[in-house]
């Protein structure tokens, strides 16, 4: 336990106070995923009760601290950048809160969280399986319009066919309408011929 002296009377700081200090101001970096404690800090987060000084191992003295952090870093953070924002912040939250001098913060790294590993995964799964379904819908898509083009393309055919059928009848009839002018001008003649 830290006592700052002064001309009012002393003030005591408990060492659970410093952890929690350290604790907070360890996990305000960007990276730091979260603070690995022993049996204890499980425990009292299970009853409830959050421990912020979990990870935070203190030896205070008079007017010094040593602090011992055991960090859990988030993939893809520069673990070493990380962990020297992580001195430097508890160092100087520690010395600004309560007067004591921080001679060394030690970073122990843990563990790497995993979880965006995961996310990043289930991400790219999703990514894939919506390209594939994209992918068969435009190949149904361009089908339909295939098919589409390809009906419209028989039913032209059905329709030339026909135009040619009755082009072709249409000439027929004018042959048998020319025959039977033709031959009802040869009877007509044989008539006269024959009168």
């Amino acid at each position: 336990m830290y006592q700052p002296a002064h001309d009012y009377g002393s003030v005591h700081i408990a060492d659970e106070v410093i952890g929690i200090i350290a604790g907070l101001a360890a996990t305000e970096i960007e990276g730091v995923k979260s603070m690995t404690g022993g049996f204890g800090g499980g425990l009292a987060e299970l009853l409830g009760k959050k421990n912020l000084s979990k990870g935070v191992k203190l030896d205070v003295g008079e007017k010094e601290a040593k602090i011992d952090l055991y960090l859990v870093i988030e993939y893809g953070a520069v673990v070493h950048a990380v962990a020297t924002k992580v001195q430097e912040n508890v160092k100087k939250a520690i010395e600004g809160m309560t007067g004591l001098k921080v001679v060394e913060v030690n970073a122990y790294i843990t563990s790497i969280d995993t979880h965006l590993i995961k996310e990043e995964e289930r991400e790219k799964e999703a990514r894939e399986k919506e390209a594939k379904e994209k992918a068969k819908k435009e190949a149904k898509a361009k089908k339909k319009e295939k098919d589409k083009a390809k009906s419209k393309g028989q039913e032209k055919e059905k329709e030339k066919e026909q135009a040619q059928e009755q082009a072709h009848d249409l000439e027929k009839d004018e042959v048998e309408q020319e025959k039977k002018e033709v031959n009802e001008g040869v009877q007509e003649k044989e008539e006269k011929e024959e009168e």
